[in-house]
C-alpha cells in the first residue's frame, strides 16, 4: 500500500512540476531563438533599404574591346515633327 501512495504522489505532485519546468525551458529557448531571427531579419531589411538619392548598380557590362571609333553609323529614320 505504501508503494502505491508513493507512486501516486510522484504522478500527481512531482511529475507535473518536472513537466512544467521542462516546458518552460523549451519555451524560453524558442522565444529567444525567434527574437534573434527577427533581429537578423530587421537588420537585413534595414541594410537593403536605399536612402533618397542613392544609386545602386546591380550589373556592369564587360567591355568587349570594341571602341566607339569603329562605329560606322546606325540606321537613320526620318521623322516629322508634330505640333
Amino acid at each position: 500500500m505504501f508503494k502505491f501512495i508513493i507512486i501516486l504522489a510522484v504522478i500527481f505532485y512531482i511529475l507535473p512540476k518536472l513537466i512544467k519546468w521542462a516546458l518552460k525551458g523549451f519555451i524560453v529557448t524558442q522565444v529567444n531563438k525567434a527574437q534573434q531571427d527577427m533581429r537578423h531579419q530587421q537588420k537585413a531589411y534595414q541594410t537593403q533599404q536605399k536612402r533618397e538619392g542613392e544609386i545602386d548598380i546591380d550589373f556592369v557590362p564587360k567591355k568587349n574591346g570594341k571602341k566607339s571609333e569603329n562605329f560606322g553609323g546606325g540606321e537613320y529614320v526620318d521623322y516629322e515633327e508634330v505640333k
